[in-house]
């Protein structure tokens, strides 16, 4: 990162250029230093474009100018990075320099920008859409996600209980673990607390990728794309070893937590109970439930959201008809409860019938 500092420094003096002559009855220096200092501080304490990165996102929220500066730092350190000119074009498009905004656009799909789902969504080109760039690019981003996403939406974890934890006369049951927004099933040796209930837990990637090979999320309209991706996981887990289909459990965070009771209130002949922590998503949550005689425990924090504490009660009402559901509000916000390692083990036990 050794000419990072001067290009970066370069970039925020021509954009903050604009502050001079849009507030002059303030004493120029001091507007430089307010619009540059952010910009200097990310550049000194970044150690690497990925922490760039982050530190672009997070100015983002605030200053698009100054984001634009340390993405395009991030991008002109790391050729091959392909996020960064896609944010700065989506910064340029917000802000309404649509000339700026292709030509970022462009630069991102010569770096071989492939996450076109993403791209159709974005609202920030909204108005740019009917252009022959944005098309191009949509066109060329959704052919390379094709061949991306092959082999990594809807590819399994497997966690098997310790060696020390008995073996059942009959197959093991399963906890089918959906991800919240923007990570992946990936079942690191962290979760092995919940595999040692007795249960496999099985993750499973999202149904779409969103900006990086690992960051996954679950894509509508509806439920029933997740169901046939969680009955593909669970087809892939009986070819390895056996299971019993009739004690499914479902457990998931954040979004992954709201299709997991849509799931269970849609199918309940191919689950048998579910685990919701802090649900959210932007779907609205099922009003009506199939389920009857399910077991559901549903677990949010204090310190959540409005949103996300309307659909945990959401899901309490649902699935109060006919079922039995338990409910905990821990003291944090939208993160697993501090004590996640025992409780959420004893709560899967509740839910396979096994008193605690």
């Amino acid at each position: 990162m050794k000419t990072l500092y001067a290009i970066s420094l370069a970039t925020a003096m021509t954009l903050s250029s604009s502050f001079l002559h849009a507030a002059e009855q303030l004493d120029p220096d001091e507007i430089a230093f307010n619009a540059l200092s952010p910009v200097v501080s990310a550049l000194l304490n970044a150690d690497d474009v990925p922490e760039l990165m982050e530190r672009a996102e997070t100015l983002s929220d605030t200053d698009t100018l100054q984001a634009i500066a340390v993405y395009l730092a991030a991008s002109r350190e790391d050729p091959k990075q392909i996020l960064a000119p896609y944010q700065v074009a989506a910064l340029f498009a917000r802000r309404g320099d649509d000339k700026l905004a292709l030509r970022y656009l462009q630069e991102a799909d010569d770096r071989g920008l492939w996450f076109g789902p993403l791209l159709a969504g974005d609202e920030d080109f909204s108005e740019l859409r009917e252009t022959a760039t944005y098309k191009s690019v949509l066109t060329n981003a959704q052919e390379r996600y094709k061949k991306i996403a092959v082999g990594k939406v809807g590819a399994i974890s497997v966690l098997n209980p310790s060696a020390n934890i008995p073996v059942p006369k009959a197959c093991r049951p399963v906890v089918v673990w959906l991800h919240g927004y923007g990570v992946n099933g990936e079942l690191g040796e962290g979760y092995q607390p919940l595999a040692d209930t007795g249960a496999i837990i099985l993750g499973i990637n999202g149904t779409q990728m969103i900006n990086a090979v690992d960051s996954f999320r679950w894509i509508g309209p509806g439920f029933e794309g997740t169901h046939q991706t969680v009955q593909q996981g669970l087809k892939a887990l009986e070819a390895q070893q056996c299971i019993d289909r009739k004690r499914v459990f479902l457990m998931g965070f954040s979004q992954g937590s709201q299709h997991a009771g849509a799931l269970l209130a849609q199918h309940p002949d191919d689950y048998a109970g579910a685990l919701l922590l802090s649900p959210g998503g932007m779907q609205p949550t099922p009003t009506e439930s199939k389920a009857r005689g399910k077991r559901v425990f549903v677990v949010n924090g204090q310190k959540e959201g409005p949103g996300n504490q309307q659909m945990s009660a959401d899901f309490r009402k649902l699935f109060s008809d006919g079922n039995e559901v338990k409910s905990r509000t821990h003291e944090g916000g939208h993160v697993f409860p501090d004590d996640w390692s025992t409780s959420l083990p004893q709560a899967l036990r509740w839910l396979m019938g096994e008193e605690v």
